[in-house]
């Protein structure tokens, strides 16, 4: 596949420079339904543009272009690696009740979509990577859907369902993004961190300590990003930030607690 994505890039290097940003389908079995998928995707806008220059190579890897974006779907002859979703798998938060997500273990192969080359914003971007992998996810023998950025495994009619309903530069599937990543501590009080902001160029988030509860905290640091996207690197370091007047948290950037590189935004009572 790489060859093939290195030659094809290096005769459209003009288009942007766009690094790549990359999906994957979970699949049932070993093999994936090319030739309807790329029927489908040449007769649908993806974020408002064609989809154009169509081609198929040899050892399973197919590509077209959406706009300045060139991709590049290869179906891989083996499972996922177990070490980046099996943590993924078990603390998935979106997966409901039936199927087991456990069942996802068992998928024996992958579609890599990898996307590169385009000069729009990250937001931008990632709309053109997530309606391409949503069309993806219509096709029958996928199992989940991940996204390496947020270490995200979705149930396909989930990523969908969001994909086609939350879909603007305005209003972003941010759920689809960025793992929001929540805890109980010992006395009884909420945490929370981000996985997925610094690709969209913001600091990760983390609240180690907070009164609330999941459900809350979450739509909570839902709108705080969307106001992100919207302002700008707003949040500094030594202003306070709060839902109410009375409800007011510190903000702290430094070093993360959670394992991410460089600075975060910490939020703290």
């Amino acid at each position: 596949m790489f060859g093939f994505f290195k030659k094809k890039r290096a005769e459209e290097d003009k288009l942007g420079s766009g690094e790549p940003v990359i999906s994957a389908l979970l699949l049932e079995g070993n093999s994936f339904p090319v030739d309807a998928f790329l029927k489908q995707a040449a007769k649908t806008r993806i974020a408002g543009k064609a989809v154009s220059n169509i081609e198929r190579s040899e050892g399973g890897v197919f590509s077209f272009d959406v706009g300045d974006e060139f991709l590049a779907l290869a179906v891989m002859p083996a499972p996922y690696p177990a070490g980046d979703i099996e943590g993924p798998i078990a603390t998935s938060w979106m997966w409901p009740p039936d199927p087991p997500i456990e069942n996802v273990k068992r998928h024996r192969s992958h579609l890599l979509i990898t996307m590169t080359g385009g000069s729009a914003d990250p937001v931008r971007r990632r709309l053109i990577l997530t309606a391409v992998t949503a069309l993806a996810a219509k096709q029958p023998g996928v199992m989940a859907v991940y996204w390496p950025e947020a270490t995200l495994v979705l149930f396909p009619p989930v990523f969908v369902g969001m994909a086609e309903k939350v879909n603007s530069p305005d209003a972003p599937p941010l759920y689809l993004w960025v793992d929001l990543r929540a805890f109980r501590n010992q006395d009884g009080t909420t945490g929370l961190f981000t996985t997925g902001l610094a690709p969209l160029g913001h600091m990760e988030i983390e609240i180690p300590s907070i009164d609330m509860d999941v459900g809350e905290l979450r739509e909570w640091m839902l709108n705080i990003m969307y106001y992100l996207l919207e302002k700008g690197p707003v949040l500094k370091h030594g202003q306070t930030i709060g839902m109410t007047a009375e409800q007011k948290v510190r903000i702290r950037h430094g070093e993360s607690s959670f394992g991410h590189s460089g600075k975060v935004i910490r939020l703290e009572p």
